[in-house]
């Protein structure tokens, strides 16, 4: 038995929830290009976001709040909960599911009576991984794409989104190597659900908090949204620096995973 074929396998129990996943990423991004305020509204929608506490005007983006684009109403829509509960919902499902989840259900016992090496089953899950977030990215961007096609903002082009598809993809897989390390360890899916999301809700929280209460402010790069912000790649690009803390973390996790999930007792 190949990656290849544990690949088909992964695929078999997950097509169905990806479709809806990209489905709905699609949905939504194409929805934000509708509602963008023409120019005329853009006074009344000011008022809205002067009469707001801090608490919200840091969710919304200090971005936008300072400059009600076109670029920074998208790029709110890629930090807003929906999209990213999407891709948390892949990155959790897939990585719990594919190691303590088989060892849950039983199936790692018909899966390891085969010729098949325990890095294999982690190079499946982390491909995977990978895979269904770029599939859920893109189908983000092309339904931005799509309702620019349909509706043209000044200012924006959809391949100006791609950098920001590209960095929510980059971190949600950092997010899922972490998660298939947790997942190596436990030896049910629910309790790796539970982790693994609890993890990466903790982190989400932990960045919003460190914006809003400045005596904690100095915890915020302990959390991986911290090195994603959608507004500020569309108006300076991607930081190196961003890209390199989270492609470590993402490596980290993968390499803890194959070494945890090698030795352990199945």
């Amino acid at each position: 038995m190949s990656a290849g074929t544990l690949l088909a396998h992964l695929w078999r129990r997950h097509r169905a929830a990806l479709l809806l996943l990209a489905a709905g990423n699609a949905l939504f991004h194409w929805a934000i290009t509708r509602v963008v305020p023409a120019a005329a509204q853009t006074g009344f929608v000011r008022e809205l976001l002067d009469m707001a506490p801090a608490p919200v005007r840091v969710l919304v983006g200090e971005d936008l709040v300072a400059n009600l684009s076109a670029r920074g109403f998208l790029g709110f829509g890629w930090v807003h909960p929906f999209p990213l509960l999407l891709l948390g919902v892949w990155a959790v499902r897939v990585s719990a599911g594919a190691l303590a989840g088989e060892i849950g259900r039983g199936t790692m016992d018909l899966i390891g009576s085969r010729p098949v090496s325990r890095s294999a089953q982690v190079t499946a899950a982390a491909l995977g991984l990978v895979g269904g977030l770029a599939v859920i990215a893109l189908a983000g961007w092309a339904g931005t794409a799509l309702g620019l096609q349909m509706r043209p903002l000044e200012g924006v082009a959809a391949r100006d989104l791609l950098p920001v598809a590209a960095m929510a993809l980059l971190l949600f897989a950092s997010a899922g190597c972490v998660a298939l390390f947790v997942s190596a360890t436990r030896r049910e899916g629910g309790a790796a659900v539970s982790w693994c999301a609890g993890l990466l809700a903790g982190s989400y929280v932990l960045d919003y908090l460190a914006r809003v209460w400045s005596a904690i402010a100095f915890l915020r790069p302990l959390s991986l949204f911290s090195y994603y912000q959608p507004q500020r790649i569309l108006r300076e690009g991607v930081a190196v620096q961003d890209v390199a803390v989270l492609a470590a973390v993402g490596a980290a996790g993968l390499v803890l995973a194959f070494g945890v999930f090698a030795r352990r007792d199945l």
